[in-house]
């Protein structure tokens, strides 16, 4: 008899164990979840995810708080996500610099795929060159013309190291085959505000980031970085027609929640509803479109073969460009 009781505790505690799982995931969220934001305010994943928080809240009935950890191309606030309780709490609002900058250091902090897992990809948003409105680079044709004449006396300011603004910049001078200086800023926010400071020459910078300087007259757009031309500035031509050296250039950015690796199913499911049905509601989706986000939407499968895709073309970059930053 007693043996028959201390069987049947044995086999009733994992039976126990996932009834408790369950009934967890089943009523997540219970308290707040934090949302990290790895830049200075102002670039897009700090837009979209002020723009979808409020929202989440609502769909979650828990609130969704915003944070930025900005530092080292993005990975203060990464590595903050990466080491958070896999829970659901934690959650990274990035751009495609969580992947990338990681990828330049020696050693690397972290394998961003290996260590985060996608909740959604919320939206892409193609990049575009800027200079001052005062700059003597008129249009694209003068632009490269400058670059091959000042060379290293021209500065670029980026996001951070490893981010795609910096290697986008990188990718240009292996094409073109010309010299650049890069100045690395907490995000594309503080270089902007450094273009129009005077501290550098230009910026490869993010649309929803740059627009307002651009309609304001304040900083003037070359060209996009992507295959065709923007909506937002349909006039501004893109780097792939402007010589046929940049014919492949395709440099754009997203924003993507991801989570901890190990956060189970339900929570990720939860957050991936909430943050799609913020995106599409009319007010957030007329916002996305009036600042250059191209609403996408995606399951965390789909969200993480993305990660596995751009992961081996920027490694390609990287390695090409002999591209590396030292922690």
């Amino acid at each position: 008899m007693t043996v028959s009781i201390q069987r049947r505790a044995v086999f009733a505690a994992p039976a126990l164990l996932l009834a408790g799982r369950a009934r967890a995931q089943a009523t997540w969220p219970e308290r707040p979840v934090n949302m990290i934001v790895p830049f200075a305010p102002g670039g897009t994943p700090d837009i979209a995810a002020r723009l979808v928080a409020p929202k989440m809240s609502e769909a979650l009935g828990q609130s969704v708080t915003v944070e930025n950890r900005a530092g080292a191309g993005s990975t203060i606030g990464t590595r903050a996500v990466v080491q958070a309780r896999p829970d659901g709490y934690t959650v990274l609002m990035g751009s495609i610099s969580f992947l990338t900058a990681p990828l330049t250091m020696q050693p690397m902090p972290f394998d961003p795929s290996e260590a985060l897992r996608c909740v959604s990809l919320v939206s892409t948003s193609p990049y575009i060159l800027v200079v001052r409105a005062d700059s003597p680079a008129t249009d694209i044709a003068s632009f490269h013309r400058m670059c091959r004449e000042r060379g290293a006396r021209l500065n670029y300011g980026s996001a951070g190291n490893g981010t795609p603004l910096h290697l986008g910049a990188e990718l240009y001078k292996l094409s073109m085959g010309v010299d650049l200086t890069h100045i690395a800023y907490r995000g594309s926010g503080p270089a902007l505000t450094a273009l129009i400071a005077g501290e550098v020459d230009m910026v490869f910078a993010d649309v929803p980031g740059a627009s307002g300087f651009i309609r304001a007259g304040t900083i003037r757009a070359l060209a996009t970085m992507v295959q065709e031309r923007i909506t937002q500035f349909p006039d501004v031509p893109t780097m792939a027609e402007s010589d046929t050296r940049l014919r492949d250039y395709d440099v754009y950015t997203w924003a993507m929640l991801v989570a901890p690796k190990a956060t189970p199913d339900g929570p990720v499911a939860r957050l991936n509803e909430a943050v799609l049905r913020a995106a599409r509601a009319p007010e957030i989706a007329q916002r996305f479109a009036e600042l250059g986000f191209d609403f996408v939407g995606s399951t965390p499968t789909d969200g993480d073969a993305r990660l596995a895709r751009e992961k081996a073309k920027w490694l390609d970059v990287i390695r090409r460009g002999n591209i590396r930053v030292d922690l």
